[in-house]
């Protein structure tokens, strides 16, 4: 199945919608889409380590939008 096409800037929205879906997201959290060797990588502010299951919950998102997006 070919990957939608998307630019760092959307994937970012559809990345925070899929996060604060999650109880436990800090309205706070800060992310950017870089281009890396997977495709693809979120980094994160510091809120990533203030939150307990923010690392984990980052990294299930990203495993699944990277299945079906990639970047322009």
């Amino acid at each position: 199945m070919a990957k939608t096409k998307v630019s760092s800037t959307d994937l970012a929205w559809i990345f925070l919608k899929a996060m604060r879906s999650s109880d436990n997201c800090s309205p706070a959290i800060s992310i950017a889409i870089v281009p890396s060797r997977g495709g693809w990588a979120v980094v994160t502010n510091k809120t990533r380590a203030l939150r307990p299951g923010h690392a984990a919950r980052i990294e299930q998102i990203q495993k699944q939008l990277r299945e079906v997006y990639d970047l322009e």
